[in-house]
């Protein structure tokens, strides 16, 4: 069986990868005796409450080395599983979790009307680009234009979402009245491939590749940016927890940087650790990796300069849509991104 084809079998097997809200209890990894924190470990206390994604990428890495554990020995730290970028933002509203790791549109939402949450972003963990796509059932068709009067499934308010909106618009399209969209969550979308229910599906990895192994890539979010609208991976915090619990941030943001350079010094190794979180193989996980640009340490504050734009764009394309009640401001984009002092 080839990496690909096990993709297919270890997602049609009830869903295994996304489904659920919650995943392994931290104190499965509290446990991991053997774990060296890489970075200068903090003594401060405190809740670190972690919602996340089954999304390749240094947060994953660093839960299955147990390396948060490990550098924050004191902190009661818990990792909280979500199915969607839009459910972490639920967390982050009903003051379930301390810090998510979502998308950029989401993250718009978040902030804009009528959610505006009191949360900033203190890192971009990625560019997205190929891991994200459009894939197709029928071979005929060639470009996005061919699906009018399809079945069109995607998350809402993913970067997904964002990215086939985009592309619909670029191509002359009507969301409204050209396709009809289908709003599914990846751990729902394989099941409503296999029974013909939708025409194609706009979704990232894991999910992407298994429904490729039967259909085709027609476009993808690398597409998507050049035509100038680029989505992200970020951190998002409460503001208020990041405020009262500044040791803990620095040494979770380090600890990002550090398995940043990982991916870059050791791709096999960042590879294992994202395989086992996801239930991959090395071999397709390190395929699907190359979809990703992982920011380092170093990008940082380049890329942290760009993320008001970002989210204005994002925000302004949303309330266009009538996702959000009314885009975010300048001011109120600035204001969301955190500098750290000394980054």
């Amino acid at each position: 069986m080839n990496a690909r084809s096990l993709t297919a079998a270890l997602l049609a097997s009830a869903g295994v990868l996304l489904t659920g809200c919650v995943g392994t209890p931290a104190s499965e990894y509290e446990q991991r005796t053997n774990a060296e924190c890489p970075v200068e470990p903090t003594e401060a206390a405190g809740e670190v409450r972690l919602g996340y994604q089954v999304i390749l990428g240094t947060e994953l890495y660093v839960r299955d080395r147990g390396l948060a554990e490990a550098c924050m020995p004191n902190a009661d730290l818990r990792w909280i599983r979500f199915p969607t970028g839009q459910d972490v933002v639920q967390g982050l509203a009903s003051d379930s979790i301390d810090l998510g790791f979502l998308g950029s549109t989401p993250s718009a939402k978040a902030l804009s009307e009528p959610l505006s949450l009191d949360v900033v972003i203190p890192r971009v963990s990625a560019v997205i680009g190929d891991t994200e796509a459009l894939v197709a059932k029928d071979d005929s068709v060639d470009t996005i234009t061919d699906l009018r009067g399809g079945r069109i499934a995607v998350p809402y308010s993913s970067t997904a979402h964002y990215s086939l909106l985009n592309a619909l618009r670029s191509a002359g399209m009507d969301p409204t009245q050209d396709v009809e969209l289908v709003n599914l969550s990846p751990d729902a979308l394989p099941a409503a491939w296999q029974s013909d229910e939708i025409d194609a599906a706009y979704v990232w990895d894991p999910v992407r590749a298994f429904l490729a192994e039967s259909g085709h890539i027609v476009l993808t979010s690398t597409d998507v940016a050049e035509a100038g609208a680029p989505t992200y991976n970020f951190t998002l915090a409460a503001r208020g927890w990041v405020e009262e619990n500044t040791e803990l941030v620095q040494t979770w943001l380090d600890l990002q940087d550090w398995a940043a350079q990982v991916r870059r010094d050791d791709p096999e190794e960042f590879a294992q650790g994202n395989a086992n979180e996801a239930q991959l193989s090395v071999e397709e996980t390190l395929y699907q990796l190359d979809g990703l640009h992982i920011v380092g340490g170093a990008e940082q504050l380049e890329q942290l300069r760009g993320v008001p734009e970002a989210l204005e764009r994002t925000s302004a394309f949303l309330a266009g849509e009538r996702e959000v009640a009314a885009p975010l401001s300048s001011e109120d984009a600035y204001d969301a991104v955190f500098f750290m002092e000394g980054r």
